[in-house]
């Protein structure tokens, strides 16, 4: 099987009451899509499903005179799932089908589904089937199948998401051209099945030409919202250019941690990255290497995609202990940075959330504008360096927790998605009430946290 398919399947039954919304239009290129999950990690190969209830079972419709309404949403997003999820409101940007792909990256298939049929417990049984029809007309290999939903539903009008998210991609031996995704969606209550195709076209990558115009700190600022990363290597030059002469030896944590995303979420690019990097002028070099020696940190072996000189070119910058690696306990405001830069490359809810681990600081608020703790005049001196690093520590976790408040008063500000996210986050989140009351103080208020004692 030339193109591959992986099936991601979940139970939502946690999900129930927010998993599905009204649709706020019917069309599938305006369609604004809410409240769902976010998809898991763990994965099936080619799931077998079947219908979950009794031939003739009596149903009825939100709008009885009008069809069943599925669509097929076929997208590069990587972040669907929290769109759908969290950005209840609309804020987000809109789920967008994409029509053209590049060898190697991933498009996610979600089947999704409005005026379906429910029994008398509110109960729905849809299931779907996808085929892939290669460039030469045949079809590769059986079909994939999953459950877009077979669970009670709260109202009738909701707009529901799959329950099975489906991804697709080609691998460097499969062909080039147009390849035809079929989705036979079936309402088993109604007795209906409908079927739904889109295209893809897969082309080779080649570093495009920019736009005229093309600004770096733009791009970068929307690229969730429409992503385009075959533009990132050609951009790159221009996003290191433009930052102050005094960053640039290391970059700016922002831009590290939005390449670092980019490159997990779209490795197809590591190989035209490692191109580059072996002909490259010295600058350019320079850049790229920062952005590759970030994104491999920590790696024990070359991924596919850097060759073995690239590998050993990058050496110095794998192994670099560096300050913004997000992965890391937060303890410095650089990371803080690169987390925005991995949203602004997503759009996804995991970044925001990490951002709101410097509120369990909040013991320590104030620590920076408090007097060193006194001391008796002839304490030992182990003592005393005790003190001094405790209060020390005090002051760092009381700057990260200022710097994370800062930063989401700013994006919650310049980025509706992420003011979404934390209103979601201070509705049904886990946050503790003294942190929810922090950070609504804050994005309410725009000012500095107060100070108080402790």
């Amino acid at each position: 099987m030339p193109s591959r398919l992986l099936l991601l399947a979940a139970a939502l039954l946690a999900f129930l009451g927010g998993c599905a919304q009204a649709p706020r239009h019917r069309t599938e290129a305006g369609l604004l899509p809410t409240l769902a999950y976010t998809p898991p990690d763990s994965s099936v190969s080619r799931l077998g499903v079947a219908r979950v209830t009794p031939p003739g079972t009596a149903f009825t419709r939100a709008s009885p005179a009008k069809p069943f309404d599925p669509r097929l949403i076929a997208t590069t997003q990587v972040a669907h799932g929290d769109l759908f999820a969290h950005a209840f409101d609309g804020s987000g940007p809109p789920l967008r089908s994409s029509s053209r792909l590049h060898r190697g990256q991933t498009a996610f298939l979600l089947p999704l589904a409005s005026n379906y049929a429910r029994d008398d417990a509110g109960r729905t049984d849809l299931t779907f089937e996808l085929t892939i029809r290669k460039p030469d007309g045949t079809t590769d290999g059986p079909p994939a199948t999953g459950v877009l939903w077979q669970e009670p539903v709260a109202r009738p009008d909701l707009l529901l998401y799959p329950s099975t998210s489906i991804s697709f991609w080609t691998e460097p031996n499969d062909p080039l051209g147009d390849y035809r995704i079929v989705a036979r969606v079936h309402d088993h209550l109604a007795g209906e099945t409908t079927e739904l195709e889109h295209v893809f076209t897969v082309v080779s990558y080649a570093p495009p030409e920019l736009p005229a115009g093309f600004d770096p700190v733009a791009w970068r600022e929307t690229y969730y919202q429409i992503p385009r990363p075959e533009l990132a290597l050609a951009a790159l030059p221009l996003c290191f250019n433009q930052l102050p002469a005094d960053q640039r030896a290391t970059a700016q944590p922002a831009l590290l941690g939005f390449f670092d995303q980019l490159l997990a979420d779209n490795p197809w690019l590591l190989s035209a990255f490692c191109t580059r990097l072996a002909g490259a002028p010295p600058d350019e070099a320079y850049a790229l290497s920062l952005v590759l020696g970030f994104h491999l940190r920590g790696a024990e072996s070359a991924p596919a995609g850097i060759s073995f000189a690239a590998w050993v070119r990058l050496t110095d910058f794998r192994s670099h202990a560096w300050p913004a690696d997000p992965d890391r306990p937060l303890e410095e405001p650089a990371q803080l940075d690169a987390l925005w830069g991995r949203f602004l490359a997503s759009g996804l809810y995991a970044p925001v959330a990490r951002l709101l681990l410097p509120l369990g600081n909040l013991s320590d608020l104030g620590a920076a504008d408090r007097p060193l703790p006194a001391s008796a005049p002839d304490a030992p001196t182990g003592e005393l360096l005790g003190l001094s690093i405790a209060s020390a520590s005090a002051v760092q976790r009381d700057l990260l927790l200022r710097s994370a408040l800062w930063s989401l008063r700013r994006y919650s500000r310049q980025h509706p998605l992420v003011r979404a996210y934390l209103d979601w986050t201070l509705r049904a989140g886990e946050l503790p009430a003294a942190q929810k009351d922090l950070l609504k103080r804050v994005l309410a208020s725009g000012e500095e946290p107060a100070v108080t004692s402790h």
